[in-house]
C-alpha cells in the first residue's frame, strides 16, 4: 500500500491499555506529514522544471527540423547552424540530466531523513516500553511487599485477639 498524505492525515490508531502516548504518535505523524509535503512540493517543482526543459528541447528539435531547408538555401552557413543546434541539443540534454540528478538526490535525502525519523521514533518507543516495564516490575514488587506486610499484621493482630480471648476465658473461669 502506498502511503500518501491523505493516508497519514486520516490514520486512526486503536487505543489500548499500556499503548503508546497519543500525543507522541500524533506529533510523529505530523513530522512525517510535513516531510512528505515538502518532498512532494519539491518533486512537483522538479517535474515542472523537467517538463519545461523537455518543451525547450522539443522546440529546439523543431527548429532544427525546420532549418535544413534554410541550410539547403544557404549551404555556406550549414556547418555553423548544425554545430549551434548540436550544442543546444547537448546543453538541453545536459541540463535535463542535471535536473534528474538533483531530483534523485533530493528524493534520496528525503528518504534518508524519513528513515532517520522512523528509526528515532522506534528507539523512543522502545525506551518508553522499557521504562514502562521497569515501572511495572517496581510496582509489582511494592505490591507484593505490601501484601506480605498486611498478612504479617493480620497474623500479629490475630495473636493479640486470641491472647485477649484466652485472658477473658481465664477471667470467666475465676469468676
Amino acid at each position: 500500500m502506498a502511503i500518501t498524505l491523505d493516508t497519514i492525515v486520516n490514520k486512526v490508531f486503536k487505543v489500548v491499555k499500556n499503548g503508546y502516548d497519543n500525543n507522541e504518535v500524533e506529533s510523529f505523524l505530523d513530522e512525517i506529514l510535513e516531510e512528505m509535503e515538502n518532498r512532494e512540493a519539491e518533486t512537483e517543482k522538479l517535474k515542472e522544471q523537467v517538463a519545461a526543459l523537455n518543451r525547450e528541447l522539443e522546440q529546439a528539435k523543431a527548429e532544427l527540423a525546420a532549418r535544413p531547408t534554410e541550410v539547403q538555401a544557404a549551404p555556406v552557413q550549414a556547418a555553423p547552424v548544425q554545430a549551434a543546434t548540436a550544442r543546444h541539443s547537448e546543453s538541453f540534454e545536459l541540463v535535463l540530466s542535471k535536473a534528474q540528478g538533483v531530483y534523485d538526490e533530493i528524493v534520496a535525502a528525503a528518504d534518508a531523513r524519513a528513515a532517520e525519523i522512523v528509526d528515532k521514533a522506534n528507539q523512543e518507543a522502545a525506551d518508553i516500553r522499557s521504562n514502562a516495564e521497569s515501572q511495572i516490575t517496581d510496582l509489582t514488587d511494592k505490591l507484593t511487599a505490601l501484601r506480605k506486610q498486611t498478612a504479617d499484621y493480620y497474623a500479629s493482630l490475630k495473636k493479640v485477639v486470641d491472647a485477649q480471648n484466652a485472658s477473658m476465658d481465664q477471667i470467666k473461669k475465676l469468676l
